[in-house]
């Protein structure tokens, strides 16, 4: 393939961030009592505090994406904020979140919004979370409120953000995160009113605003396995992504999340007896499950060379900025003719001249997509500011834009710029070009 690469007219640019890791004293939220909770169900790095304080910077930030040369903004609304109590609606915040999309508009950006993104209103947890029969419901009436606000400004609406990581990581312990539940019929259950509450909001958001299109932004992995570990792979895939394509059909666009590639390998021996551990629900939750956190726990990163010898990111991901092309040829398939946004992908890392390689192979990839015909409209890099990345706290740095953590001061990164020159010239430059 030839550089410099030119993508199509219209084509979105963006970066992203959500409301809890950048907003700062999200004190209504069920992470928030995890964080400030003095004998916690599972280990966190640091709370999030402050954060970027992005709930009163968000002016000079969204300026900031704009002067770099991008032209999309996605953020999320947070539903704690808006709804602190049941069915008590805060007003002024409904506005600071209407307002956020006035700015972009103003600056020239097009806003994309996530109504989800992992943390829910405390009361939210305390009455069931996901298995609660009334959620689907409850989360409708939080939409109603919210697009009532935004209207049709907003033209794409992601109705929850990484489902699977939500459901998974929630209900069978995997890198353990609320409600801290390890069980599978519960995990059944989840997965069902997450689905049946997307459908719900979808509903909703085609009432109130019907030229908004809606989705879901979905966690997926570009998955390898031998001989032995075929059936482990086809098993997480479903948890992890399938069961949650079972609404997308009716979605106006699938958005692809992607960061790296995942190999599952067993002895090929073994392949008969794990396919029927897998088929048997009570082994699966005895000795499935436990394999699989404990697995979890050794993936996470602990700092130095790592000792496999694989280039890994600070995440402990294995470095594949091409992951996206295969996950996103995957939607394609299932999905014909379906409108792709890549709304995550990038890479943590403390060194800037690899965010800019990064970006330069994971956008080679789309352009091969969109070579091949597919429906790709747009790239969202993760992240604008280097903010708190949920457990891990703010150790890895993913941000396009680095924030002091004691005086809040924003620096552009030569990457951001890079990459607003990409965006600016809607082409990626030849790779001598590239060089900082």
């Amino acid at each position: 393939m030839s550089e410099p690469l030119t993508f199509p007219d219209g084509f979105l640019w963006g970066a992203a961030t959500a409301a809890h890791q950048v907003e700062g004293n999200n004190t209504n939220s069920d992470w928030w009592e995890w964080e400030t909770d003095p004998s916690p169900k599972a280990p966190m790095a640091e709370p999030s505090g402050l954060a970027c304080d992005h709930f009163h910077r968000y002016k000079d930030d969204i300026a900031l994406l704009a002067e770099t040369g991008l032209n999309t903004y996605r953020f999320s609304v947070e539903w704690a904020r808006i709804e602190p109590r049941p069915g008590e609606f805060d007003r002024e915040m409904l506005q600071h979140y209407a307002d956020m999309v006035a700015t972009c508009i103003d600056h020239g950006v097009t806003p994309m919004v996530t109504l989800q993104h992992f943390t829910l209103p405390a009361w939210v947890s305390h009455a069931g979370f996901w298995t609660n029969p009334d959620f689907p419901g409850l989360f409708g009436r939080y939409t109603r409120h919210v697009m009532e606000h935004l209207e049709d400004g907003v033209p794409y609406v992601s109705t929850i953000n990484e489902p699977g990581n939500v459901i998974t990581r929630g209900y069978l312990g995997t890198f353990p995160t609320p409600p801290f539940v390890r069980n599978l019929d519960a995990f059944d259950a989840a997965a069902a009113g997450l689905n049946a509450a997307h459908r719900t909001a979808r509903d909703v958001i085609h009432e109130v605003a019907p030229g908004v299109k809606v989705g879901m932004s979905h966690a997926m992995q570009d998955w390898h396995a031998d001989a032995g570990g075929g059936p482990t792979m086809e098993w997480a895939r479903e948890v992890h992504e399938d069961r949650y394509f079972a609404e997308t059909a009716d979605d106006d666009f699938v958005g692809v999340q992607t960061y790296t590639r995942l190999d599952v390998n067993a002895p090929w021996i073994l392949r008969p007896v794990i396919a029927a551990v897998l088929r048997n629900r009570r082994l699966t939750q005895s000795l499935v499950l436990p394999m699989l956190r404990r697995e979890a726990a050794a993936a996470v990163p602990t700092g130095g060379a790592p000792a496999d010898g694989i280039r890994r990111t600070l995440m402990g991901y294995r470095w594949a900025p091409e992951a996206v092309e295969v996950t996103s040829r995957r939607v394609a398939k299932l999905f014909p003719g379906k409108e792709i946004v890549i709304t995550e992908h990038g890479v943590a890392t403390d060194d800037d001249a690899e965010r800019v390689e990064y970006l330069r192979d994971g956008l080679r990839a789309v352009h091969r997509l969109i070579a091949d015909g597919l429906p790709i409209a747009g790239y969202v890099h993760w992240s604008l500011l280097d903010n708190w990345e949920w457990w891990d706290g703010y150790r890895p740095t993913y941000g396009l834009i680095a924030v002091d953590r004691s005086t809040q001061d924003r620096t552009v990164k030569p990457s951001a710029r890079w990459y607003g020159d990409v965006a600016r010239t809607n082409r990626v430059p030849a790779r001598s070009a590239s060089r900082m």
